[in-house]
């Protein structure tokens, strides 16, 4: 499998996220209960934008550059960690609908990392 793939996937998953987030902050927000305001929302959906570019220039590199998995790693780690964070602190007021948008997107970047961490094993300089 070509280790490209995961961070070409990612890049259409952000710039669809993020551009949901910011036509629909608000919207979103009330749906799910959200306790935050909306400009949270909104941030992550700022956040994503660039994030796909950096998806989509790792993906059309000719090899995944391994600092570059290294921070993908970290920001996907985050993401999931975070999103952790803020079912424990705010889940209790959420909808029903909020937690599972919460829960379903962490498991994707879940998943997500987990196809990248199999890749950034591979690019590990071998140790002698």
């Amino acid at each position: 499998m070509d280790d490209r793939l995961v961070y070409r996937l990612d890049a259409l998953a952000a710039i669809f996220m993020g551009a949901v987030l910011l036509v629909w902050a608000t919207l979103l927000t009330t749906l799910s209960g959200w306790p935050l305001s909306p400009a949270f929302l909104l941030g992550v959906g700022l956040f994503l934008v660039p994030w796909a570019g950096f998806n989509a220039w790792v993906s059309v590199q000719p090899a995944v550059p391994l600092s570059a998995a290294r921070v993908h790693l970290a920001v996907d780690a985050s993401w999931v960690l975070g999103s952790g964070a803020l079912l424990v602190a705010y889940a209790p007021r959420m909808s029903g609908v909020g937690v599972a948008l919460v829960v379903a997107q962490a498991v994707a970047v879940l998943g997500v990392f987990a196809l990248k961490l199999v890749g950034a094993a591979r690019l590990r300089p071998a140790r002698g």
